[in-house]
């Protein structure tokens, strides 16, 4: 794996598409209230928002910070993304030029319930994700830029982001050790700094 940056920017991308094909999945099987009861649990009897999902009703113009005094209408706009599947624009990735994974359909378990779509595979080193590792100035802007990332579209035209599916915390620890450069040699024995990929 050499330095390991590839496998954690592979790691990192195909975390987000498989939350992404899960949350799509809950949102097509559970009605409004268990899904906003799965999202917001009680806690002891408690609710109580996490910091990414205060980021969400912010960008909802929702101003609220208790969960209990949200609308009916404010919960399913909070709980449901409605990602259109024709519109999704994030794929998985593979660190190898595989012709067959090009265009593949996802879904086809029993256990999928019929929800198929078509998809494909990239190659690791086109992953959004390994330009903002590249280009990112410290771990917040990397925070920042992994944030907005643009997935797909909702089905009002929307943009659905990392945030909104709730894993840009998860994205920075798997590539929390990718974030410095390595060190290495030269066949020359010249040391050099080696970040990132092509």
């Amino acid at each position: 794996h050499l330095t390991g940056d590839i496998h954690a920017v592979s790691a990192a991308n195909n975390l987000l598409a498989a939350q992404m094909d899960a949350r799509i999945f809950h949102e097509l099987t559970q009605k409004d209230g268990p899904l906003y009861d799965r999202l917001v649990p009680r806690v002891k009897g408690v609710r109580k928002f996490s910091a990414i999902q205060l980021r969400r009703l912010k960008r909802l113009g929702i101003d609220k910070t208790d969960p209990d005094l949200l609308t009916e209408d404010e919960r399913v706009k909070f709980a449901r993304l409605n990602i259109d599947t024709s519109k999704i624009m994030w794929n998985r990735v593979v660190d190898l030029n595989d012709r067959y994974l090009r265009k593949i359909t996802i879904g086809q378990s029993p256990t999928e319930k019929g929800f198929t779509r078509e998809t494909q595979f990239d190659i690791s080193v086109a992953s959004e994700i390994m330009a903002i590792l590249a280009l990112g100035k410290d771990v917040d802007d990397i925070k920042e830029r992994l944030a907005k990332m643009v997935v797909a579209l909702d089905k009002n035209g929307g943009q659905v982001t990392a945030d909104d599916l709730g894993v840009t915390g998860a994205l920075l620890v798997l590539l929390r050790d990718a974030f410095e450069p390595t060190l290495m040699q030269t066949l020359e024995g010249t040391p050099v700094l080696v970040h990132t990929g092509p």
